[in-house]
């Protein structure tokens, strides 16, 4: 009778501990995903802030409209205009074209080196230009361009920036990439060629967005490298400031 007694106190004791010990595994595991979960989470939230930063930079050169009280708006009134304006997106020339005898535009003009860029107008894309132009506009990122002409939003024509509203802080690393994608939307030129489209383009101008590797009829124009000069790369070399070293 003792024994049998033995043997249900054991059984009994043997069910409890394996309770015990299943709980303890179960407790266990729950808090391995609950960990595992919190560390995911915590993933995901710097993934989430890195994106953003991501997006801070690469939002960085955007312009800034009329943000500067002292920038002129240039006001050119609506007409029929005398050109047509063709950027290839691929190539990273500007193509200008006037009207042939049939009221056609299809008489090359001009062709102009520039730099495209991420946010640029996709291939196919047509705008007409603004009345918004001004000599120095403000960019984000605290820098400046020249001869600003805006496209559309914070899309413009202008030049290679600057790192201050001075014609001297040219991002000379910057100019030596025309040609190649380096903006992060906006079109750059040359000063001399931001600055003819600037006097030159009337509102309502259109301006159509294409890709192609043929760089038009007048080919593709290259600009010379600065960034050995040291005593004259601040300056744009095509700047027809008097100041300009390359002019001496």
């Amino acid at each position: 009778m003792r024994n049998k007694w033995n043997i249900a106190v054991i059984a009994v004791v043997t069910i409890f501990l394996i309770t015990i010990i299943a709980i303890f595994i179960i407790v266990f595991r729950l808090q391995i995903i609950k960990e595992t979960e919190s560390v995911v989470s915590t993933i995901d939230i710097v993934n989430q802030k890195e994106n953003i930063e991501v997006e801070e930079i690469i939002k960085v050169e955007k312009v800034v409209l009329g943000s500067e009280a002292e920038n002129e708006i240039k006001q050119i009134p609506i007409k029929d205009s005398p050109y047509y304006i063709k950027v290839n997106n691929y190539m990273n020339v500007v193509n200008i074209y006037a009207k042939d005898e049939n009221d056609s535009y299809s008489v090359p003009v001009k062709v102009l080196l520039c730099s495209t860029g991420t946010d640029t107008p996709k291939p196919s894309s047509k705008y007409k230009i603004t009345s918004y132009k001004t000599r120095w506009n403000a960019m984000q990122g605290g820098v400046w361009a020249q001869y600003a002409t805006q496209i559309v939003g914070n899309i413009l024509f202008h030049s290679v920036p600057y790192l201050k509203k001075d014609p001297s802080t040219l991002e000379y690393w910057a100019y030596d990439r025309l040609g190649t994608k380096a903006s992060a939307g906006c079109i750059r030129l040359t000063v001399e060629d931001a600055k003819w489209i600037y006097d030159n383009i009337p509102v309502g101008t259109v301006v159509e967005f294409y890709s192609d590797s043929d760089p038009g009829p007048l080919g593709k124009p290259s600009a010379q490298k600065i960034s050995g000069n040291t005593r004259c790369r601040g300056w744009d070399p095509t700047d027809l400031d008097e100041r300009n070293p390359w002019r001496l």
